[in-house]
């Protein structure tokens, strides 16, 4: 039985928080047909803030299995990736400079919602440029425009990733439950 594109959308959950995002209207044609092919598409500045975000994780998580000594060795080369973090997140920003960016209402690793003034068009197709702050990364993929809603502040877009890679949705998925966890520690101090 085939799947609708909603039901895709629905497979992962959205976090609501706020990230810039840079959508370029393309022809169905422009959208690449496999991942070998979007691999060869993305820029390298996004190749190279991604796997410097993925080793960071896999190098510090077996520090935080040992000693204490250990965890501030993990704190401090924490504060050092940071660093190149916070570079790396300017670097990206500056990619997109040829394009102005908007804010994503929500995202997560099928997809994410856009609020405009005007509406865009069902099945209309992106290349999308996602911006995670946080983790220091950027997603390079594919997506289109499958519901549109409106109200009195403008129009609600889903746009589901037709073509992103595994890796990228993985760091979309890690990025909104960190995103999840930052918002429940800010309610819980907000309560106290």
């Amino acid at each position: 039985m085939a799947t609708s594109k909603g039901e895709l959308f629905a497979e992962f959950f959205q976090v609501q928080e706020s990230i810039d995002v840079v959508i370029e209207a393309i022809e169905p044609k422009q959208v690449p047909n496999d991942t070998d092919a979007l691999e060869h598409d993305i820029p390298p500045l996004f190749r190279l803030a991604n796997e410097v975000s993925t080793l960071e994780q896999s190098a510090l998580r077996p520090l935080r299995l040992l000693s204490e000594t250990a965890s501030e060795l993990a704190q401090y080369l924490s504060l050092q990736s940071r660093k190149i973090d916070l570079i790396l997140s300017h670097i990206l920003m500056q990619e997109n400079a040829e394009h102005p960016s908007e804010r994503a209402h929500s995202y997560g690793g099928s997809g994410f919602t856009l609020w405009r003034e005007s509406a865009l068009e069902r099945g209309q197709c992106f290349r999308c440029k996602l911006f995670l702050e946080h983790e220091a990364a950027a997603i390079y993929c594919y997506g289109e425009v499958i519901d549109v809603s409106s109200n009195e502040e403008g129009f609600m877009h889903q746009i589901l990733f037709t073509l992103v890679r595994e890796q990228d949705r993985e760091l979309l998925v890690r990025a909104s439950l960190h995103a999840q966890t930052r918002q429940l520690k800010k309610r819980n101090q907000q309560q106290h």
